[in-house]
């Protein structure tokens, strides 16, 4: 089963590869990006380095038009020019990859998460809380 996390950021505030990456770094997550991307152009599988292991998630930029017509929300964020990433998993280890980075993504950018499985938005609280869960499955 494939689950999905969208994150909603400002155009102003996305992150490129690097950026992202060095938050991971500061935030001292156990995960970084593996492979250098163009964000912008980047659309499927983006290696991360879980605790010194290959994994990764499937990344998507999604038209935020289309995400609010979706989930509508979305449309009610108080962001300017809204960037919507779709971080998408199945295994344990993809799960923690997402949510650590989601948590960077919400804390370090001021994005928002947002779960459509629930139709709700996560708080920074919450994504860390999964980060820990996906974390506690990883190797059982």
């Amino acid at each position: 089963m494939t689950v999905e996390l969208l994150i909603v950021l400002a155009a102003a505030k996305a992150p490129d590869w690097s950026s992202w990456n060095q938050a991971l770094w500061e935030a001292r997550a156990p995960a970084s990006l593996a492979r250098s991307v163009d964000l912008k152009r980047h659309s499927g599988f983006l290696p991360v380095r879980l605790s010194g292991r290959a994994t990764g998630f499937y990344f998507q930029l999604e038209s935020a038009t289309d995400a609010a017509v979706l989930y509508p929300m979305l449309a009610q964020l108080p962001l300017t020019e809204p960037v919507v990433y779709s971080l998408s998993f199945g295994r344990p280890e993809e799960c923690a990859a997402a949510f650590l980075s989601a948590a960077v993504l919400v804390s370090r950018f001021e994005g928002f998460a947002f779960d459509p499985q629930q139709n709700a938005l996560l708080s920074l609280e919450q994504v860390q809380a999964g980060a820990q869960q996906c974390l506690g499955l990883v190797g059982k």
